[in-house]
């Protein structure tokens, strides 16, 4: 009775990840809509920090924070549903991906430029091998082909937006959503 009492008290993190997906996504939308001249089109989403008072920034490197917290919890759910321990490479570099996003929130673009990049290819890196990694642990084949074929879709987009130096915030959108749709599968399926 109480193992299955704690059982659904960490069911509430099971969707914490669509939750900070989605916080994430509102919450730069809207604060990008209050900027005049930050369009999507030409910066990052990071690059909002040079529009931003210092009033602002705060609010703004606080959402990835926020969001990196939403993650962490949707992670530790998936280490308690798979068993998986804190010394595994899948765990290494799950937690690498969600702590790198949270650190952007100490590292924005206009005062830590070079920091910011690094981190950002980071969570570039991460992410990526996390959704192979995350495939592998479900041991189902169809799964692994299907995120292994979304991998590649994400590399393909990545090479053309650096192909045509259209790094910008619709690229961002755009692979933040394919990221988006692995994980809802991920949780609808596999968790």
């Amino acid at each position: 009775m109480k193992e299955q009492k704690n059982k659904s008290r960490i069911e509430i993190f099971k969707y914490n990840v669509i939750l900070s997906a989605l916080f994430f996504l509102a919450s730069t939308f809207y604060l990008g809509s209050k900027i005049p001249n930050y369009n999507l089109s030409k910066y990052t989403i990071s690059q909002m920090s040079f529009f931003l008072t210092a009033g602002q920034l705060p609010f703004f490197n606080l959402i990835f924070i926020i969001k990196c917290l939403l993650d962490l919890s949707f992670t530790w759910y998936v280490f308690k549903k798979y068993e998986l321990k804190l010394n595994t490479i899948t765990s290494f570099i799950w937690l690498m991906a969600v702590l790198s996003f949270g650190l952007i929130g100490f590292f924005p673009e206009s005062k830590f430029r070079m920091t910011h990049w690094i981190i950002a290819s980071c969570i570039f890196l991460f992410f990526t091998i996390s959704q192979h990694v995350f495939a592998k642990i479900t041991k189902h084949e169809g799964f692994e082909y299907f995120s292994n074929n979304l991998i590649v879709i994400q590399l393909l987009v990545v090479v053309l937006f650096f192909a045509f130096s259209k790094i910008n915030g619709i690229f961002e959108i755009i692979y933040f959503l394919l990221v988006f749709i692995w994980q809802l599968i991920f949780i609808s399926r596999f968790l």
